[in-house]
């Protein structure tokens, strides 16, 4: 999961960052919820940890704003003040749970995954996105009578697309939770394996679907009207992406 934590205290997130980084979690740190709005503009995040309150914003302006920009990103506040009617003014505000600072990180870690728990099935049980099937015991998508296998990276991508489906994913977004490693990757190589889904999985509007690249920024895949397109032709993928990969490459599948 790609997290985002908003504290003035650097020793404090960096605790939550070391307790949640072992947990297999990518977390990105902002001091104040000016910076964090300001990278929001150019990237995404499964979740926000945030302070309740600064000079700059209180904890209710937060999450308004970010229920503004991203409906569906989960909030978890953190009070500094341990007292009951803070903890309910936390939740009156919208925020999905509340912890009191300083935190202690196996609770933390209890209540996020009890948010993921609520928002999505579990992993092991196979997970249904319209007409499309996934299956992450045998790494399979099932739709109009076809089964079709994906790599684990693929399998990854492909989850990832599906559970923001109309939500623009940023690169490096797709970078953490696809390959789970940073910007180090080559472009072509994220280009390469959209392209594929795009083909194994038949992304495109006469199927009603549409995988469109975001120019410097990622993703996204949008459920449309086959008769929008009218007869246009498929897009294909250009021989220069589908030409055949490096050994190194190759390494990465």
């Amino acid at each position: 999961m790609r997290i985002a934590i908003i504290d003035p205290d650097e020793q404090h997130a960096d605790s939550i960052g070391a307790a949640l980084s072992a947990g297999g979690h990518f977390c990105h740190f902002f001091r104040t919820p000016p910076l964090f709005f300001m990278r929001l503009k150019r990237e995404t995040y499964d979740l926000l940890i945030s302070s309740a309150g600064s000079r700059d914003m209180s904890g209710a302006e937060i999450v308004s704003r970010v229920r503004a920009l991203v409906p569906h990103m989960p909030v978890i506040l953190m009070s500094a003040k341990p007292g009951e009617a803070d903890i309910v003014d936390c939740l009156r505000a919208g925020a999905d749970d509340c912890v009191t600072k300083p935190v202690r990180c196996a609770e933390l870690i209890a209540r996020i995954d009890a948010l993921t728990r609520r928002s999505a099935a579990r992993p092991s049980v196979p997970e249904r996105f319209g007409e499309y099937l996934f299956n992450v015991s045998e790494l399979s998508v099932s739709f109009g009578g076809e089964r079709v296998m994906l790599t684990p990276k693929e399998y990854r991508f492909a989850h990832l697309l599906f559970s923001n489906l109309a939500r623009p994913i940023s690169r490096g977004h797709i970078l953490e939770i696809v390959w789970t490693r940073g910007s180090d990757i080559q472009s072509r190589t994220l280009d390469t394996h959209a392209c594929r889904l795009r083909t194994k999985l038949k992304l495109r509007p006469e199927y009603g679907y549409r995988l469109t690249p975001l120019y410097a920024y990622g993703y996204q895949l949008d459920r449309v009207e086959s008769a929008e397109e009218g007869p246009e032709q498929p897009a294909r993928c250009s021989p220069s992406v589908m030409a055949p990969i490096n050994e190194q490459f190759r390494e990465t599948l």
